[in-house]
């Protein structure tokens, strides 16, 4: 459904009738894709922000 409203964007923005409206759907579909990107970052860095000090225990039993 997401690409439908780019496709729609597109036309709209390439048909002269409108274009602004066309316009207007791009930005939002590319501004939605960022803003999904930044969330699913932001998410797996929260992931790694483990304390370096504790190891589990199959790299505590490697490194012994």
């Amino acid at each position: 459904m997401r690409s439908f409203w780019l496709y729609l964007g597109i036309i709209c923005a390439c048909s002269g009738i409108a274009t602004g409206l066309g316009i207007f759907l791009v930005i939002l579909y590319f501004w939605d894709d960022i803003k999904q990107t930044i969330q699913k970052n932001q998410a797996t860095e929260q992931d790694e922000n483990i304390d370096p000090k504790f190891y589990d225990h199959d790299t505590a039993e490697a490194m012994k």
